[in-house]
C-alpha cells in the first residue's frame, strides 16, 4: 500500500509541475543579471541546483558557461535519462572537457525532500498552485542562498526571503519575468 502512495505523490508532482524548458536567451539574461548583482562568479567554488531539472538545461549551462558544480533533481525519470544523455553527447563531442561536465550531477527525486543548505543559487520554475509546498525546503536553505524563480513571483514567503530583482524579458508581445531573491534567516 505504502508503495502506491509514493507513486500517487510522483505521479501528482509531475500534474501539477509540468516540464517547460527555459528559453537561452532569458538564460543568458538571468545569469549575467546573477554575475553583475548577485555575485556569481566563473570557476568559483559556488554551487547551483535546479529544482525540477527537466532535460538538464539549466545545468549544462551553468557548467559550460560558469564553470561551477550545477546539480538538478528530476522526478520524471525519462526527463532525468534525457538529461543524461545530453551530458554524456556533450562529453563525446570533445570540444568541452571532460573535467568541466564532471561538475554537472542529475538526481532522479522528489525535490520537496532534498536539502538546499550546501547550494548558493536555488533555480526552479513553479507553478502558484505549487507555492504553499515550497517554504519547508526553502527554510533548508543557507542564509543568503539567491533563488531564481522563473516565470512566477513567490508569494507568502517574507519570512524567510527577500525579492531582490525582477528581470522582465521580452518575447514577441509577451513579457516574461523572473524573480530574484535571497534567503534572510
Amino acid at each position: 500500500m505504502k508503495k502506491k502512495v509514493k507513486n500517487f505523490g510522483k505521479f501528482h508532482s509531475q500534474l501539477d509541475l509540468p516540464f517547460s524548458e527555459t528559453n537561452n536567451e532569458f538564460l543568458r539574461e538571468i545569469f549575467k543579471t546573477l554575475e553583475l548583482k548577485f555575485g556569481l562568479k566563473y570557476a568559483s567554488n559556488q554551487k547551483l541546483i535546479d529544482l525540477g531539472a527537466g532535460n538538464g538545461t539549466i545545468v549544462i549551462f551553468t557548467v559550460l558557461n560558469y564553470c561551477i558544480r550545477a546539480h538538478g533533481i528530476e522526478i520524471n525519470q525519462n526527463l532525468k535519462k534525457e538529461a543524461n544523455n545530453r551530458i554524456k553527447s556533450l562529453k563525446k563531442e570533445g570540444k568541452y572537457k571532460k573535467r568541466l561536465l564532471k561538475k554537472t550531477k542529475i538526481k532522479l527525486g522528489d525535490f520537496f525532500l532534498h536539502n538546499l543548505k550546501e547550494y548558493d543559487y536555488i533555480y526552479i520554475y513553479s507553478l502558484p498552485s505549487m507555492h504553499r509546498y515550497l517554504k519547508h525546503l526553502f527554510r533548508t536553505a543557507k542564509k543568503g542562498a539567491v533563488i531564481i524563480s522563473h516565470r512566477h513571483k513567490l508569494e507568502n514567503f517574507s519570512s524567510i526571503l527577500k525579492e531582490k530583482y525582477i528581470l522582465a524579458h521580452k518575447r514577441e508581445k509577451q513579457k516574461i519575468f523572473t524573480f530574484i531573491y535571497k534567503k534572510i534567516s
